[in-house]
């Protein structure tokens, strides 16, 4: 029988997993420039002290959602790779935690990011671990001879160099896409490539270089 200090550490547990939720959800949506901590607390309908015991301020905040958005991508495309044994399905299982994450992420979201560097640079450490992963994903298939003999260090850096244009909100605007749009028409070209035909084009001069 649980006793009673332990019932109320499990409370506080769930009221905070509560609260965590719910910022994760008005962060994803509107960003964290134009709120204060007045404003959360009255929203989440708790009080200042609450959320000060979880961060010191509303930016730290802010990187502890991100932190934990960001490591249940990580979670999720770790899982969804070893449920599989085929290197095409091991990528695109490892690959859509992150498009289906992201959806939720509005462009003020993004340009937030970008515009605190603590958070631009916990985001950039993110996306190279798992362009890692995805490297090895590949060099595996290649080794199975089920992807073709590409570069896995190009395919990666491509992209993040990809990803890093679409953090862009100036090129979300001018490309008419969500975020998530974004990712979500990426990993169609990463995963199917531009051509209808069973084989890659020759490049010009008719061999591959």
């Amino acid at each position: 029988m649980m006793t009673k200090p332990k019932r109320s550490i499990a409370r506080a547990a769930d009221r905070r997993g509560i609260l965590i939720g719910q910022l994760e959800r008005i962060f994803l949506e509107e960003g964290f420039r134009d709120l204060t901590v007045d404003d959360l607390a009255a929203r989440l309908k708790c009080s200042k002290r609450s959320l000060y015991q979880m961060a010191s301020s509303k930016q730290e905040l802010f990187l502890l959602i991100l932190e934990q958005f960001l490591d249940r991508i990580r979670h999720l495309g770790n899982r969804g790779a070893l449920e599989h044994d085929d290197p095409e399905l091991r990528v695109a299982a490892y690959m859509e935690p992150g498009y289906l994450e992201s959806r939720r992420a509005s462009r003020r979201f993004v340009e937030d990011i970008r515009s605190f560097r603590a958070a631009a640079l916990m985001l950039e450490s993110h996306q190279r671990e798992r362009m890692a992963t995805l490297r090895d994903i590949v060099e595996d298939g290649i080794r199975r001879g089920k992807f073709r003999k590409v570069n896995s260090f190009l395919v990666a850096e491509a992209y993040l160099a990809t990803i890093a244009k679409i953090d862009d909100p100036e090129f979300l605007r001018r490309a008419d896409l969500g975020f998530g749009e974004a990712l979500t028409a990426l990993f169609d070209f990463l995963a199917y490539g531009l051509f209808q035909r069973d084989q890659p084009p020759k490049p010009p001069g008719g061999r591959h270089r």
